[in-house]
């Protein structure tokens, strides 16, 4: 039996946790299924292609993005909620997430050795140790099925992780974000269908990003509008330190789980 305080971490944890995570099941399992054809528009690819070399050409941006989510409740009533999140990279090893959502706010730094998740509602943090790149560390704590929003813009290199699990793809035509032109494209994976507007005006900005869990109960989606790109950030030198007010208490979620195994 876990001790009352031990559970309210484990409790207190796994929420600080879950609001920045991707909606619930979507790292599950699933049965093999058959190979199918893959069909993507070439125009859609070289499009993606130019946003993502843009990307990934930077030691460090910064971005702010307007999201929307849906929430599937057990009676099946589908809910939404809106968040807005700040990201600053610098490669290969640093980032800092600034996320306000309607279900709480999170604070999150990574300085190649560690990860330090501060919830200032609730003044609980948690820290544990980290890979010594922003991509390694991504995969360690997917694995744990902890995600960021958007991380998938924040890997060295975007492109070479979607390429390979293209089943469709397919140029939609030109469509606004915020008075800007934008090449719409749309593509399936394997339980995920997601769209993506990126500014037809050089550079290649990502701005605005659809995803569709078509494999969960209501298919419910995540939108996400980018703004404010910066490839040329001036971060002071404690920018990625985390700032933990003196009353903020520790947690330690992810040990304890490991402990129970």
């Amino acid at each position: 039996m876990i001790p009352l305080s031990r559970a309210r971490e484990i409790l207190i944890a796994t929420a600080l946790l879950a609001v920045i995570a991707g909606p619930a099941g979507a790292a599950e399992k699933s049965k093999p299924a058959k190979p199918v054809a893959v069909s993507v528009n070439p125009y859609a690819l070289q499009v993606l292609d130019k946003a993502c070399t843009l990307l990934e050409s930077a030691k460090a941006l910064s971005y702010h993005a307007e999201i929307n989510f849906d929430s599937v409740l057990p009676s099946g009533v589908k809910l939404q909620f809106a968040a807005a999140m700040d990201v600053a990279i610098q490669r290969p090893d640093h980032l800092a997430v600034s996320y306000a959502s309607d279900l709480g706010g999170k604070r999150l730094w990574y300085d190649g050795k560690t990860m330090t998740l501060l919830d200032p509602a609730h003044m609980t943090y948690a820290t544990v140790a980290a890979p010594a790149s922003i991509d390694a560390m991504f995969e360690q704590f997917a694995k744990k099925k902890v995600s960021i929003p958007l991380e998938g813009f924040d890997f060295s290199h975007p492109c070479e992780r979607i390429r390979g699990k293209l089943i469709r793809g397919t140029f939609v035509g030109v469509g606004d974000v915020d008075s800007a032109d934008c090449d719409h494209l749309a593509f399936m994976q394997k339980d995920v269908d997601w769209q993506i507007w990126i500014s037809r005006e050089k550079p290649a900005l990502p701005r605005k990003i659809v995803i569709t869990y078509v494999a969960m109960p209501m298919a419910p989606q995540y939108s996400a509008v980018l703004s404010q790109w910066n490839f040329d950030p001036k971060f002071p030198a404690s920018f990625f330190e985390p700032q933990i007010p003196k009353n903020a208490v520790r947690v330690k979620y992810l040990e304890v789980k490991e402990k129970r195994k």
